[in-house]
């Protein structure tokens, strides 16, 4: 995400700090310009990581203009915007009247100038998606740049003495930087530009920062000292690097080298995860050239339950032999499998065959895969293939894939779908394509798997992930706290990540009833509840009124008058039945990651679309 310092650096935003700007950065999500009589008199609304910049500062008649820019301040603040940034003539301190600038000292809002009319600032804004992925790329360049400076042969790694300094001098000039390596023990290791003879750095107020080479925390360490505040991207690089020379300075062991290359392709799956499928086909392609130039894949999840994941990696990567991108799980006891799809499936030693004879010779483990997604869509088929391990943990090989069960999304009318998820999830698809694409992306892995987890997967810190899915569900105006309003949007989410969605419609309802009234969609639901109907104990009716008590185990069972042991039981039994998994937690509602809104919808889903589609209950809310 591009940060204030990474704006001023940009000629056309014209943008400068006053009085030398804050001691730390600011990330900045988006942009808002408007006029500041614009700004009184209510709520800016969420301008979280927001730059509001503001116009008319000097328009005739204010001449107590400070007292607008105060309450305005004291917002920002509150709202932990990224900064606030004034029209003005030319920069400098005395644009801007001292009170004006104290205030925004003592309540800790960045303060800029920038000398571009507010009219260019509303055709300004869309620059920073640029800037997005101009530092996707930057950093995708950068991450190969540091495997290009990696000898080709790990046996050069013992007669290359100058791979450290190779590196050394390539970080400096990439972070702008006077970096050294250096041991206790040992001394300077590397260092570059010159950092050892000269410490007087170009700023007043360098950043210093140290990377232990070592996972142990101890031995060389990298120091780096930065002539402007270390952004995120940069601090990820220095943090790849540090892993790089610690390879470099440990025994130059083969299985080292190929770590390094393990947490590149980590990184990839990273980049794929979020949508940046250019930026991760240029990561990838130092490390295996073309391997990601596709536009279909599958993907494939190992489930290495209890076991040593490790052993299952090696034999993964010994099956591949580079066919398909491999990764860990940042999360699970996982492997994901990026397939490229490059050879027919049926064959004896297609991606999935191979995989799935890894997976025999390993006891416990299970495999499933997705359907056919395009590049640009791993998030989408990586959710799928996880979510058929449940199905892949009860067939005798113990692998499964997506298409070997029909699912909603297969019955659901496109056109129908399109015009009622188009129309529930207007609020989040007509923000800024930037906003949108974020905020769909975490939306749909935020509503299936805990936030934590999510946050590792992307990337980015868990209190993000929540921030972003509280955002979406208050631009929906609906309480992310009820299973059922979630269950709905993420529905609503699938079929727009599927089909698309279609203009607002006038009768949201009608097409919801429409589309749950469809022959396939009941006939599926007859055929997803049939195993139900079987058992003798009413099943469908403690899952029903399960889901209309929010999944809330002691108030179901008061409901049903049973024990809260039997509505477990009966959950439990049902799991199976169904192929799917069913959170069963205590009396109260599972907490996960001590966040109560935090629970798995995989299963919980097709239950109350199927019950919904043949009983009219529970009641969704549909619009």
């Amino acid at each position: 995400m591009p940060t204030l310092y990474n704006l001023c650096e940009e000629p056309d935003f014209c943008l400068r700090f006053v009085d030398g700007g804050p001691t730390t950065d600011r990330a900045v999500d988006s942009i808002r310009a408007l006029s500041l009589a614009a700004t009184a008199g209510g709520s800016l609304g969420d301008v979280r990581d927001t730059l509001v910049v503001i116009g008319d500062f000097w328009d005739s008649g204010r001449t107590s203009v400070h007292e607008e820019v105060g309450p305005l301040l004291r917002e920002l603040s509150r709202r932990r915007a990224a900064g606030l940034a004034v029209v003005v003539q030319e920069h400098g301190a005395q644009a801007v009247p001292v009170v004006i600038r104290s205030s925004a000292v003592r309540l800790g809002v960045p303060l800029l100038t920038t000398t571009k009319a507010l009219r260019d600032w509303q055709q300004l804004i869309p620059r920073l998606r640029e800037y997005r992925y101009r530092q996707a790329e930057w950093h995708a360049d950068q991450l190969t740049a540091l495997l290009n400076r990696l000898p080709d042969r790990f046996a050069d790694l013992d007669t290359d003495a100058d791979a450290m300094q190779r590196i050394v001098d390539w970080l400096a000039a990439a972070v702008d930087a006077d970096v050294v390596v250096g041991d206790p023990l040992r001394g300077a290791l590397a260092a570059a530009p010159d950092a050892l003879t000269r410490r007087s750095p170009r700023t007043t107020s360098p950043q210093t920062r140290s990377f232990p080479l070592s996972a142990a925390g101890f031995g060389a360490v990298l120091s780096v000292t930065a002539r402007r505040p270390l952004d995120d991207v940069r601090t990820e690089l220095l943090e790849h690097a540090a892993k790089a020379l610690g390879l470099v300075d440990r025994a130059r062991m083969r299985d080292q080298l190929t770590e390094t290359r393990r947490e590149v392709q980590l990184s990839v799956l990273q980049l794929l995860m979020v949508g940046e499928e250019v930026a991760a086909q240029r990561v990838l392609a130092g490390l295996a050239p073309g391997l990601l130039a596709t536009e279909s894949v599958r993907v494939h999840v190992i489930d290495c339950a209890r076991e040593d994941r490790e052993v299952a990696l090696r034999r993964a990567e010994d099956a591949l032999a580079g066919r398909a991108l491999l990764a860990r799980c940042p999360v699970f006891n996982h492997l994901i499998v990026v397939d490229p799809l490059r050879t027919d499936e049926d064959a004896p030693r297609s991606v999935w065959h191979a995989l799935g004879e890894v997976v025999a010779t390993l006891p416990g483990h299970c495999m499933g895969g997705s359907e056919v997604y395009a590049l640009s869509s791993v998030a989408d088929a990586y959710t799928q293939a996880a979510g058929t391990l449940v199905t892949a943990r009860r067939t005798p090989g113990r692998v499964a894939r997506a298409e070997q069960r029909a699912d909603l999304m297969d019955v659901l009318p496109p056109a129908t779908a399109r015009r009622w998820a188009g129309t529930l999830l207007r609020p989040v698809l007509t923000l800024p394509a930037g906003q949108r694409e974020q905020l769909v992306r975490t939306l749909e892995l935020g509503l299936e798997y805990p936030h934590t987890a999510v946050g590792r997967l992307l990337g980015i810190h868990r209190n993000t992930v929540t921030h972003r899915i509280s955002k979406g569900f208050d631009l929906l105006g609906l309480d992310r706290g009820q299973v059922l309003n979630r269950v709905v949007v993420s529905t609503a989410l699938q079929v727009v990540v599927k089909y698309g969605h279609d203009a607002h419609s006038a009768d949201p309802a009608a097409d919801f009833t429409a589309m749950m009234s469809a022959p396939e969609v009941r006939a599926w639901a007859d055929s997803f509840l049939a195993p139900l109907r079987a058992d003798r104990r009413d099943l469908l009716r403690t899952l029903r009124v399960w889901l209309e008590n929010d999944t809330h185990t002691g108030r179901t069972a008061a409901a049903l008058d049973l024990a809260p042991v039997t509505v477990r039981s009966h959950l439990r039994a049902a799991a199976p039945l169904i192929q799917r998994d069913l959170p069963v937690g205590p009396d109260e509602m599972e907490v996960l990651d001590g966040n109560e809104h935090e629970q798995a919808l995989s299963g919980v889903r097709p239950v109350a679309f199927a019950l919904h589609a043949s009983t009219g209950r529970p009641s969704l809310p549909h619009a």
